[in-house]
């Protein structure tokens, strides 16, 4: 009795196409792959508002104000991708009074967003004033009755109490008195938690919102010199 298989038996001589077909169809399965994975990272990349975060597309749309030390961008230290926002602040012992150095970037979404976070590095830092210390700011305006804006002031490292006194601010403290030198800190925080506990409610019907990262001193007298060298990267808004 002649016995039947339900497998084929192998051709003696296969379709030269049947190997290419093959090949073809795995290299459009892995083109497919690395589509959808760029698609997904895109899609969290949009998620952040802060444009131009990790400074891998040059300065803007950061900024600095007039009366500002400008930043710049660096390659020596870089947390995110190759290059970081480097602010320094020097004054000479006769220097007295105030200084800022940081960066700017003002947005309009349509909710208030929800996370901050980034890093900051310190490099260097001698101290020349009690009230000498590096902070990120967010600002809110519009909305407000008695205010143009409201904003809350976190003090990354160099104090441990409100350096002056300002009605439409509120100071967090999440940092040390004196700052880490040489290493990537991390900070993040809930902007809607925040802004709910310290002024009783999260913002609506705003025009605009504004992020400043600085490294400053207030009330600076004759006496002593004074240094600070820090880098921002990595910089996030959103939910």
């Amino acid at each position: 009795m002649r016995e039947f298989s339900i497998f084929s038996s192998p051709s003696p001589h296969p379709s030269p196409f049947e190997g290419e077909g093959a090949r073809v169809k795995v290299l459009l399965l892995c083109i497919f792959f690395i589509f959808f994975i760029a698609l997904t990272l895109s899609g969290c990349g949009s998620s952040n508002l802060l444009r131009n975060g990790s400074f891998e597309q040059g300065e803007a749309p950061w900024f600095a104000l007039e009366s500002w030390e400008r930043f710049a961008l660096s390659e020596r230290h870089a947390r995110d991708g190759r290059y970081a926002a480097r602010v320094t602040l020097q004054a000479a012992p006769p220097d007295q009074g105030s200084q800022i150095a940081g960066l700017i970037q003002e947005i309009s979404p349509q909710e208030f967003p929800k996370k901050l976070s980034g890093f900051y590095r310190v490099e260097h830092w001698v101290r020349g004033t009690p009230k000498q210390y590096l902070q990120g700011v967010v600002i809110v305006w519009g909305g407000q009755k008695k205010f143009p804006n409201i904003q809350i002031r976190y003090i990354f490292a160099g104090i441990t109490e409100p350096p002056f006194l300002l009605r439409n601010g509120r100071f967090v403290f999440v940092g040390a008195s004196e700052p880490r030198l040489g290493e990537w800190v991390f900070f993040e925080r809930d902007l809607h938690r925040d802004f709910a506990e310290l002024w009783g409610r999260i913002p609506t019907g705003f025009e605009k919102i504004r992020v400043l990262l600085e490294v400053r001193y207030d009330e600076k007298s004759p006496g002593q010199a004074l240094a600070a060298d820090v880098y921002y990267d990595a910089l996030y808004l959103g939910d």
